[in-house]
């Protein structure tokens, strides 16, 4: 379960594909450990800071496979890449190489070749450490294999090319788009073969097992952020653990495109967890700022923000649903918030029903209407409903409903 701790909650949730596939236990093939030992930092001199030079952002795309004890899952890369170029025109520095491990935050070493057309990125790099544990993710180049063990089981073997010292990038000198050299895959193929592939790998440095493989990765550059309303978000998952002393956890998956199906600006990107009806939740500072480097009470969550109980795409609370002071009493959802040049589109709130919604009507037990919001498509409140119109309507109790009308 460790490495469940450290990474693979942050993108295990974020894919749909081969659901219901298993293979026991950790049965990959070990990663020769001579080959972690590139000329590449030591987890020790990780760069979690940004360093100096030209900052481009990139978005995402290619495919990619994730593996746990618990199955393999293949999809679309999607997401941000942000490249440094150093000033003295040969260094390069990566942050998040891999979509899996996107929301980590830190940086790898990369180097510009004379021509600026390929980018080397020496293997052996650690892309996150686990101190407690004396372990990390680490770049690797390899190929995987399934292997059908029957009754819907399945292995995942991971085979390290021990003549790669380093991943290759080729620039596009027209376009600047990046793209990763050698590798090959499908995930259109006939199952199982869709998870046989040649890539950029993280592997767990302890046992040499495969976290993910990456292949056909493109980065493009970003243009400059515009309006968009944001496409909604997936309420995947809700874990408690059963005790009033425990945790709870949320798991959901955020889709980097807008309506309209064009790639979003992660960095204007931020989220908002909402409990039964339509009660915004807070992360008080008292509660979790101590835990997760913030200062201030918080409602929306930078997307990628990373702490002790925030991750990309799961959410933990120190409060459960027992005991006398529920989380929420059915439901749980979640709402993206867009804002570029002060404007801010949103999401619709997409719950996840949890238990049985047997609630009465409070209206006819006393609640009364306290207030009504009008908001227009963009997030901006109005004085009066004109056009399509959020209303927000303020109940005696402290709920809230939000419906959609047209005036």
């Amino acid at each position: 379960m460790k490495k469940l701790s450290l990474l693979l909650i942050c993108a295990a949730v974020a894919v749909c594909a081969s659901a219901g596939v298993k293979f026991t236990g950790n049965s990959y093939r070990a990663l020769d450990k001579t080959t972690l030992n590139c000329k590449a930092p030591a987890h020790v001199d990780m760069i979690t800071e940004q360093p100096e030079g030209e900052l481009v952002s990139y978005t995402r795309s290619g495919e990619f496979m994730l593996a746990s004890f618990y199955g393999y899952e293949t999809n679309q890369q999607v997401g941000r890449v942000k490249v440094v170029y150093a000033p003295d025109g040969k260094t390069v520095y990566i942050q998040d190489p891999l979509c899996y491990a996107e929301g980590v935050g830190t940086w790898v070493v990369g180097e510009l070749s004379e021509d600026g057309r390929y980018i080397s990125v020496p293997l052996g790099q650690y892309v996150s450490y686990n101190a407690d544990y004396n372990y990390g993710l680490v770049l690797a180049w390899g190929s995987t294999d399934v292997i059908d063990l029957g009754d819907d089981f399945y292995m995942v073997e991971f085979t390290p090319d021990t003549s790669m010292d380093a991943a290759i990038y080729a620039i596009d000198p027209e376009t600047g788009t990046i793209t990763l050299e050698g590798s090959e895959g499908s995930i259109d193929n006939p199952f199982p073969a869709n998870c046989i592939a040649t890539g950029l790998a993280g592997v767990w440095s302890d046992d040499g097992t495969i976290a993910t493989i990456e292949w056909k990765s493109t980065w493009t550059v970003r243009g400059e952020a515009v309006p968009a309303v944001p496409a909604n978000p997936e309420a995947l998952e809700f874990f408690d653990c059963g005790t009033e002393e425990g945790y709870t956890r949320f798991d959901f998956n955020i889709n980097l495109f807008d309506i309209d199906g064009n790639p979003l600006d992660a960095d204007c990107l931020t989220y908002s967890i909402f409990t039964d009806d339509d009660q915004l939740f807070t992360f008080d500072y008292a509660t979790y700022g101590p835990n997760n480097g913030f200062d201030t009470d918080m409602t929306e969550i930078p997307y990628g923000y990373s702490g002790y109980d925030f991750y990309l795409r799961r959410v933990y609370f120190y409060r459960t649903n027992m005991g006398d002071n529920p989380m929420f009493t059915w439901r749980i959802g979640i709402q993206l918030n867009y804002t570029v040049d002060g404007i801010t589109n949103k999401s619709d709130i997409v719950y996840l029903n949890v238990y049985p919604h047997s609630s009465v009507n409070e209206l006819s037990t006393g609640k009364t209407v306290t207030g009504v919001r009008y908001y227009n498509a963009a997030g901006q409140q109005m004085a009066q409903p004109s056009g399509l119109t959020i209303q927000v309507t303020t109940y005696s109790d402290g709920t809230t409903e939000t419906t959609k009308v047209i005036k």
